[in-house]
């Protein structure tokens, strides 16, 4: 997220706030018409999903109208910054691990535990662990609309016809790396040109480098809102990257940045021009669908050494902003998303498994081979995920500190140890550490 924008969202937060509504909706009897506003991340099969879902919830919901808006993950998180620090931001927003704690400690979202105490949004057929995965300090911030694990979805299709043997999920973060240059060597010996074997995936800190950290027993953050690591990690983080971009296996910096914000439709990986790509495991479907001709597959992230696994319980989050003027709407609204056949007919697993076991077990004959396919690689990677610690408040410009780096090196602005050094001394000052 552009520092701008954060600066903005520091500094406008007290104003923004002021003026905002309470936890008590303004409106006055059942019949009065309210208008909520929502908003999300997504490409266009999803901006479709959220549309007819909201649309459903108008035709029960006759006094409230749903005013919507959506963008790309990164322009997302952006906009809802300068919103949230201009005091006009949505009724009803996405919201994600990564952004929660910072969002809730500073006074930004509702806590929903009144609405869930009243029955108005319904978690009774939700596990405690998912429950608990919507709370910051004790208090219910966010409600799950899907849970989910990530890995690499793989063109097995692709990679047959090059005589490569399908990779599996026994695999060390070494053996990836030798994996992908052999795959890269017989992309060379084929003689395509503008593919690569996987795309440059050097400044997703979350997940995949908090994955690399957690093979190795540490965290991106501790409990108690400190770095779990050092620069040392972070250097071989890089170094692993740059040992790919030497051997020509991930994209040129100018190429991974043409890309960087690209709808799904466009990507690398639909186009054919990487063989392998990160993603939520609940996307595998969407993929497949757009390569129908393809035999895609997902794989997970790569094990330490001794066999230590990454996973952990990641999803997708409904939350309710601090300035709402119709609160208990907005509630209600959560609560047809997450609870409502209607609703999880039209949604099944966009964003990954339902949280409620009730919708689960209501969605999965209604997959197709790929949504279930998709749901098989969560139920399995979710029993051996556990929960990683919340990001701290300063995690955001954390965050774009690690992709600055990470391009600091791939257009050769710094050396390796270099962006690493300015990204831990931007990193400690984000959290105050």
């Amino acid at each position: 997220m552009k520092k701008w924008v954060m600066a903005m969202f520091s500094i406008l937060l007290i104003v923004g706030l002021i003026g905002c509504g309470n936890d008590s909706s303004t409106s006055s009897g059942k019949n009065k018409k309210v208008t909520i506003s929502i908003a999300w991340w997504g490409d266009t099969e999803r901006n479709k999903k959220y549309n007819d879902i909201a649309d459903e919830f108008e035709k029960e919901h006759p006094n409230i109208e749903v005013k919507r808006q959506f963008g790309n993950f990164n322009d997302y998180w952006d906009k809802l910054a300068t919103q949230t620090a201009g005091g006009n931001a949505p009724d009803v927003v996405s919201m994600h691990a990564r952004y929660v704690a910072d969002y809730a400690r500073r006074n930004t979202l509702i806590d929903l535990g009144k609405y869930v105490d009243s029955g108005t949004i319904d978690l009774s057929d939700f596990p405690k662990s998912v429950v608990d995965s919507g709370k910051v300090d004790g208090k219910t911030y966010m409600v799950a609309q899907g849970v989910t694990t990530s890995g690499e979805i793989v063109n097995y299709t692709q990679i047959k016809k090059l005589g490569v043997e399908p990779f599996d999920d026994n695999w060390t973060w070494d053996d990836f790396v030798n994996r992908v240059i052999d795959l890269q060597e017989a992309i060379k010996t084929k003689g395509l040109k503008g593919t690569w074997a996987i795309d440059d995936q050097s400044s997703h800190m979350q997940p995949n480098f908090e994955y690399f950290l957690r093979t190795q027993g540490k965290e991106i953050y501790t409990a108690d809102g400190k770095l779990g690591f050092d620069k040392a990690d972070v250097v071989n983080w890089f170094k692993m990257w740059d040992k790919l971009r030497k051997a020509g296996a991930i994209p040129d910096a100018a190429t991974g940045n043409e890309y960087k914000n690209v709808s799904l439709e466009q990507s690398l990986f639909v186009k054919d021009k990487v063989l392998i790509h990160d993603i939520p495991a609940n996307q595998l479907y969407l993929y497949q669908d757009q390569l129908k001709n393809d035999d895609l597959g997902m794989i997970r992230y790569p094990q330490g050494e001794d066999g230590t696994n990454g996973e952990y319980v990641e999803g997708a989050y409904l939350s309710i902003t601090k300035g709402s003027k119709h609160p208990k709407e907005a509630a209600e609204f959560i609560n047809f998303f997450v609870n409502s056949e209607k609703a999880l007919g039209i949604f099944k697993v966009e964003q990954g498994a339902p949280g409620s076991t009730k919708m689960d077990e209501f969605v999965k004959p209604k997959l197709d081979k790929n949504q279930q396919e998709s749901l098989e690689f969560i139920q399995k990677t979710l029993k051996i995920a556990d929960t990683a610690p919340y990001p701290p408040k300063g995690n955001t410009e954390v965050t774009t500190a690690f992709s600055d780096a990470a391009d600091s090196i791939s257009f050769g602005r710094a050396s390796i140890e270099q962006a690493a050094e300015d990204f831990m001394n931007k990193a400690h000052s984000a959290i105050g550490q």
